[in-house]
């Protein structure tokens, strides 16, 4: 079978990922239901194995058996809160001087844990709205397979480009890029009513700071002016704090010394 010759009709599509769903509910030891509370890195070659059986006929196994020194890796991010996936290339040298691949694809497990939570809102993932999440799970897979087809194909893989957005239209229906799922940056901001940019008040070892909120992943990174800092591109220098976002109050003025 060539994958590259695929151009599946929007009901073929509905059918197989409706089949891909139902028999992961049911072969899997770990998710119990749709928006399940326990993954595990099995899931993920599971999933894999259903789409290369049941869109490409072994397909994908068969080449990547091929090319690379052993099967794909699948791998649950807990750190990873922009992309909802990752498919790497590892190249490596070995001791005699020839080379050899292996393929990782990484599936961010905290964003799909945000999703499909208290934050109540219509989630899309590659352009298809998603109810539940592993159908949002289905559809990152989906994007982290058409990049693995282009690395095994081309050697090379971008979904902002028209070759990849031309397969995942045709193998998986999708009309997007991007996913929609809940980030922590978009919990903050509900939950704490904080965003990068704001001012925020905190207290730390006794001292009271006010300073501006610079990154928001586990905790916001917090930068507070002050003379002993780290110099940045603005010219100043700030002490870095990592603070939890209950210990933040977000303050409509202020500057970013100590107070």
């Amino acid at each position: 079978m060539d994958p590259l010759s695929i151009d599946n009709p929007p009901d073929i599509i509905t059918a197989k990922a409706a089949a891909i769903h139902e028999a992961m509910l049911r072969e899997s030891r770990q998710m119990r239901e749709p928006s399940f509370r326990v993954i595990g890195t099995d899931d993920l070659a599971r999933l894999f194995r259903l789409y290369d059986e049941q869109i490409f006929a072994g397909w994908l196994s068969r080449t990547v058996t091929e090319k690379a020194a052993g099967p794909v890796i699948f791998r649950l991010s807990s750190t990873m809160s922009r992309a909802g996936g990752k498919t790497i290339e590892h190249r490596h040298m070995n001791a005699d001087g020839s080379r050899h691949i292996h393929f990782e694809i990484a599936i961010a497990s905290r964003l799909l844990f945000m999703t499909f939570g208290d934050i109540d809102r219509p989630v899309i993932v590659c352009g298809v709205l998603c109810q539940d999440r592993l159908q949002a799970m289905q559809r990152i897979m989906e994007h982290e397979i058409v990049h693995l087809i282009e690395l095994l194909v081309w050697g090379k893989s971008s979904c902002a480009a028209d070759r990849f957005k031309m397969l995942a239209s045709r193998l998986f229906g999708h009309s997007q890029s991007t996913h929609g799922l809940v980030t922590p940056r978009e919990r903050a901001a509900v939950e704490h009513g904080i965003k990068v940019g704001n001012w925020v008040e905190f207290e730390f070892d006794g001292v009271r700071h006010i300073g501006r909120v610079n990154r928001i992943h586990h905790r916001a990174t917090v930068l507070v002016e002050a003379a002993d800092g780290m110099l940045y591109s603005d010219g100043k220098r700030y002490q870095k704090f990592y603070m939890p976002l209950p210990m933040l109050k977000a303050v409509g003025t202020g500057t970013a010394t100590d107070r």
